[in-house]
């Protein structure tokens, strides 16, 4: 229960963080923003299913509530394996080390590579691909940019123990 409750509020605060800062990108008519670090981080901290859950639900409520109902769908799909390919690649290294090792990298960088190419084919299948390559060097920034904040952020995390050290004995 007390799982679902994280999860719940994972779910709410990916949707806040997509929901506050969002730059439109007039070429897909889609959006940059902040939520992907926070999938990434939750995704790393909790796990790849609990990343799955917060970036899929998180995410395409996201875009449904700020009237971008056309990409929930797609949003959905690769949100969700966004959070899921980097928890699974980076989730178990960064427990049990309680560090930042070069799996935290393969895994951040692999899920933002998956958001990238995911967003070019839904664009392209949605509108063109013309429009999908324009729209490209976006989804790029947005995935670079949020490894650059999400990295320093579980630095910061696996610092404080009654963050880091006490949530998987909880949970």
């Amino acid at each position: 229960m007390k799982r679902l409750s994280y999860l719940s509020l994972a779910i709410a605060l990916v949707c806040l963080a997509t929901m506050m800062i969002q730059v439109p990108v007039p070429a897909t008519k889609g959006f940059l923003n902040l939520g992907d670090s926070l999938v990434i981080t939750l995704a790393i901290v909790f796990g790849a299913r609990f990343g799955f859950w917060a970036g899929a639900l998180g995410s395409a409520l996201a875009d449904i509530l700020t009237g971008y109902l056309h990409w929930a769908p797609w949003t959905f799909i690769i949100k969700g394996f966004e959070g899921l390919i980097v928890g699974a690649i980076a989730s178990k290294s960064f427990r049990e080390k309680n560090s930042i090792d070069y799996k935290t990298g393969i895994g951040v960088f692999s899920g933002s590579m998956f958001m990238a190419f995911g967003y070019l084919i839904a664009g392209a299948v949605m509108y063109s691909w013309a429009a999908s390559w324009v729209d490209m060097p976006a989804n790029l920034v947005q995935g670079i940019g949020s490894a650059v904040i999400s990295i320093p952020v579980l630095y910061a995390l696996r610092k404080i123990p009654a963050i880091f050290g006490s949530w998987e004995k909880k949970i």
